[in-house]
């Protein structure tokens, strides 16, 4: 089963570059740095890449600029550029929390989890009700199996901010991980109250129902989460564990060549699936 955390970078949008930067009389974000925006949410990465370096150009002392080209980069994997463009924001904003959380992240995705700690711990200095950094914070104690702290900062992530599903959707799995069943599936339950959409917590929540023995509500929740996101293949794959103990071998087969079909990687147990499927 693949339990799904997520982590929550600040894509910086709202606010203004700095004092530095003045355009139409205000202070503003750049046209340049909205169109990239644009091109980034829409995946046209060259057209979001050339926006953002003319933004740059144009505005060399526009944090914002170098923060969401330092984001592109990350998406692209290209870590070693993005640190660089998250220090060179630091380095003309060196009080902005957004900019210390996503280089936090970055700093995890790396495995430098010490650098990663003391951004998160950077950026709640800077602002003590930044909710997306508390919840960055528990991710890394949890990865790091460090529980009870992870479990502080969600609450303090969810206190602050008690309507963001993602909240409690990964304190949901934490509080799996504990074996607390019926507290997650509460968790998981509030989170797609608050987005009904949110094939995550569906996926989640099945998890956590399996392993309570309410097969049928587990079915029933990935069906969901696949009705939601058709392409999502680590949800066909989750699937088709709960069809295979539900003794639906057929279905079972299905949806693991569905989730190879999509790019899941499945070579670690490709022998054992192609004979058992083979033989049905």
């Amino acid at each position: 089963m693949n339990r799904v955390l997520l982590i929550s970078f600040c894509f910086i949008v709202f606010f203004s570059c700095n004092d530095a930067v003045k355009i139409n009389n205000d202070f503003s974000v750049p046209e340049d740095v909205v169109l990239g925006n644009n091109a980034l949410f829409n995946e046209n990465y060259p057209k979001a890449k050339a926006c953002y370096l003319k933004a740059i150009k144009e505005h060399p002392d526009c944090a914002i600029a170098y923060n969401n080209l330092a984001e592109l980069y990350e998406i692209q994997e290209l870590y070693d550029s993005s640190l660089f463009y998250f220090n060179l924001s630091l380095s003309i904003d060196s009080l902005n929390p957004y900019t210390f959380n996503n280089r936090g992240e970055l700093f995890e995705v790396m495995g430098e989890y010490e650098l990663s700690m003391q951004d998160f711990n950077r950026a709640i200095g800077i602002d003590s009700t930044f909710s997306i950094a508390y919840l960055n914070r528990g991710e890394l104690y949890l990865e790091t199996h460090s529980l009870h702290l992870s479990m502080k900062d969600y609450n303090k992530a969810i206190q602050i901010n008690p309507n963001n599903p993602i909240f409690y959707n990964n304190r949901g799995d934490l509080k799996d991980i504990n074996g607390d069943r019926l507290g997650a599936i509460d968790d998981f339950n509030k989170a797609i109250e608050l987005d009904s959409l949110y094939g995550i917590a569906y996926v989640n929540r099945a998890f956590s129902k399996k392993l309570i023995h309410d097969l049928e509500g587990a079915m029933k929740d990935y069906n969901t989460a696949i009705v939601i996101d058709s392409l999502n293949p680590i949800f066909y794959f989750d699937r088709a564990e709960l069809r295979m103990e539900m003794s639906d071998n057929e279905g079972a087969c299905e949806d693991w060549m569905k989730a190879r079909e999509l790019g899941f990687d499945i070579s670690e147990y490709s022998s054992l699936i192609d004979s058992y499927c083979d033989s049905i």
